[in-house]
């Protein structure tokens, strides 16, 4: 498949939750890498927009997992760069276990800031010019936008760290998928894992930012989620999450090593 490259990952404990298993973040976490490595290989990395004063910035989100891999499990990470519009390009991943069973897909939405003047930009000649061709369509997006959470039954205070900011001078949007789910009550989260994340990410968020986590359900069961920031009151992302009864498993990696 032209364009397409290929990551390994071995789970490890840190990389997954209370039960031994990966969690949204790790896919996300990974498929930034995998996305960076792609990227290098096809001539626009991002430490070469950072020498042009821009950068990539993740606007949207969709990870769908049919089944999440535990501690010791290696997994591969197929991502490949999609269709694209002068201000946006889209980005396909695909997740594969050791079985070469698919049980995760994601589509990403990408936009390129102006670093200095934090503004949007165009994509530059030089990325779009390098972009393979005839590429596979990404999974579409479950909706058109993401719902605004209107009914507020659960909220939490957030405090963003320091250690939250990458490269691009602002927190990394992995971490978002784990602010989104700390107002979800704690005895649905023993009982229920996310089958599919939604997140659109709205507004950048700096080190030692008093924010608020907010959650509330559907009709459908789905949770919908809002992060904002405290002072401003502007919203950094907005989420739905749907959810499925969790499957307890055990883990053999995890008891011989207790």
């Amino acid at each position: 498949m032209t364009g397409k490259g290929i990551e390994s990952y071995t789970i490890k404990t840190y990389h997954t939750d209370r039960f031994g298993k990966a969690c949204p973040a790790t896919f996300a976490a990974f498929f930034e890498e995998a996305a960076a490595n792609n990227a290098r290989l096809h001539g626009f990395p991002g430490e070469f927009l950072l020498e042009h004063g821009i950068a990539w910035v993740l606007s949207r989100l969709t990870i769908t997992v049919d089944r999440y891999p535990v501690t010791g499990e290696t997994i591969s990470v197929h991502t490949w760069p999609s269709s694209h519009t002068p201000t946006l390009a889209l980005r396909c991943f695909e997740v594969f276990d050791a079985q070469n069973t698919l049980i995760a897909e994601g589509t990403t939405a990408w936009l390129v800031i102006d670093i200095a003047k934090r503004k949007l930009v165009s994509v530059p000649e030089f990325i779009t010019a390098n972009y393979p061709k005839n590429t596979p369509c990404c999974k579409e997006f479950p909706t058109r936008v993401v719902p605004r959470l209107k009914n507020v039954e659960y909220e939490i205070p957030l405090v963003s760290r320091k250690t939250d900011i990458d490269t691009n001078g602002h927190v990394n949007n992995v971490r978002y998928l784990g602010w989104i789910q700390e107002s979800v009550p704690e005895d649905f989260l023993m009982e229920y894992e996310p089958a599919l994340i939604d997140i659109s990410y709205r507004t950048e968020c700096g080190a030692l930012q008093k924010l608020t986590s907010k959650s509330g359900t559907t009709a459908d069961g789905d949770y919908l989620h809002s992060v904002s920031h405290d002072e401003t009151g502007k919203e950094l992302c907005r989420a739905r999450t749907e959810w499925r009864r969790r499957q307890h498993i055990d883990v053999p990696y995890l008891q011989h090593h207790i």
